[in-house]
């Protein structure tokens, strides 16, 4: 007879399978999401058990986030219901993912009938039974949209399920130990890293740099931090400057490496002259040229050079990742340089390897520690990411389903 295994948001299946057949998941969790979920059986009377036992559990608003970073955007789950309503025949002016996200934003996905049957409800018929009544669709008069609706993606339906406030603080779990008990597949299948093709390297000017910006994911975004991955470098950065970052990003755009690669400069004059050189990387799919982010914060900094002390705007001119941490009282930046190829002269944070150094030492950040600067560094980068990754899977859409009218 076999197993079965499902994707469920709460009692509501998104997604099942059977034996060995079934959809990976795993992308969507972590090693350490393995925990005690609910699983539910038919009785010999036909009622409901429940029995918790191991399987993977994360809440929803973080699942939502590794579905970005995996390039499912909304921009994505509008071209793949496009193009479902013709693979499935049916008319997307009738039911169109407008309304399918407005009703998916506001129905209360607790009420499923408890007396349901074995595992729960799954879409195509919680779209029948729930949805469609809701919008006055019927659908003995439209067999293709309840079979457009099995059929939709999993990813699609959780990252409009994450806008209901009835199923944000719901878990996504994914219920595999009767597959693992039966033999049918081995932990090590539903529980594993994110292999490479779904990570993307970081590339910085310094050591320091991979080792803050790692930090930063671990404090401020754990949830996707395993999406990024750093030079594993145990004698000597090869890249420190940007001269080097730049020659090293030109040898693997000549070779025409396959890995998603962000370089990472600093927001200094020399920083932006490295950027410039290799600008026409961008148009590759795979990598992305960057300088860290302009701020606010930066626009009247306190600066020290020939002209005495004077409150000036760093950006493009004197910004390295340690000004990203929290500088406490009255940092100061010393120019040093002009750099001709950018027209703007070079600085430099003073005493920037002890901030450096006291923020990856912390085993705990002292409390009040700001760590806003740093966020917006981290989400400029996580956005890149989550762009690049967009771009490549609609430009794959095509391969699998009709084209898009």
């Amino acid at each position: 007879m076999g197993s079965m295994i499902y994707l469920s948001v709460g009692r509501l299946e998104v997604d099942w399978g059977k034996n060995h057949g079934f959809r990976d998941y795993s992308r969507l969790f972590q090693e350490g999401d393995v925990a005690p979920v609910p699983y539910w059986y038919a009785d010999e009377d036909g009622s409901l058990i429940c029995e918790m036992k191991e399987g993977l559990s994360r809440p929803l608003s973080q699942i939502v986030k590794r579905i970005y970073l995996l390039g499912h955007s909304e921009i994505y789950a509008r071209r793949e219901y496009s193009h479902l309503s013709q693979l499935n025949d049916f008319d997307k002016e009738i039911f169109s993912f407008d309304d399918l996200a407005a009703v998916l934003s506001t129905v209360d996905v607790q009420s499923l009938d408890p007396n349901y049957g074995e595992g729960g409800e799954d879409f195509g018929k919680f779209f029948r039974r729930e949805l469609a009544p809701r919008l006055s669709i019927e659908i003995r008069d439209n067999p293709n949209l309840g079979q457009g609706m099995e059929n939709l993606s999993a990813e699609t339906i959780l990252l409009l399920l994450a806008k209901n406030p009835s199923a944000q603080h719901l878990s996504v779990t994914w219920q595999f130990a009767d597959l693992e008990a039966g033999g049918w597949e081995p932990r090590e299948s539903f529980v594993k890293q994110l292999s490479t093709v779904d990570r993307v390297l970081l590339v910085t000017e310094g050591s320091s740099d991979g080792h803050i910006i790692r930090r930063g994911l671990e404090l401020l975004h754990p949830e996707i931090a395993d999406f990024f991955y750093f030079a594993d470098v145990k004698e000597g950065y090869p890249f420190s400057g940007e001269g080097n970052l730049a020659n090293f990003a030109k040898g693997l755009a000549s070779i025409d490496v396959i890995n998603d690669i962000i370089f990472i400069f600093d927001n200094d004059a020399a920083g932006v002259a490295g950027r410039d050189k290799i600008a026409s990387l961008g148009a590759r799919d795979n990598m992305r040229v960057v300088t860290l982010p302009d701020l606010d914060a930066f626009h009247s900094f306190r600066t020290i050079g020939p002209m005495g002390e004077r409150l000036a705007n760093i950006n493009g001119c004197a910004v390295a990742i340690e000004c990203y941490l929290d500088l406490g009282v009255d940092p100061i930046v010393r120019w040093t340089s002009y750099n001709s190829a950018v027209d703007r002269y070079q600085g430099e944070l003073i005493d920037k390897t002890r901030y450096a150094r006291e923020f990856i030492k912390y085993q705990n950040l002292p409390p009040g520690y700001d760590l806003s600067k740093l966020a917006a560094l981290l989400d400029m980068l996580i956005a890149t990411y989550a762009a690049m990754k967009e771009k490549a899977r609609l430009a794959t859409i095509d391969e699998y389903m009709l084209p898009d009218a």
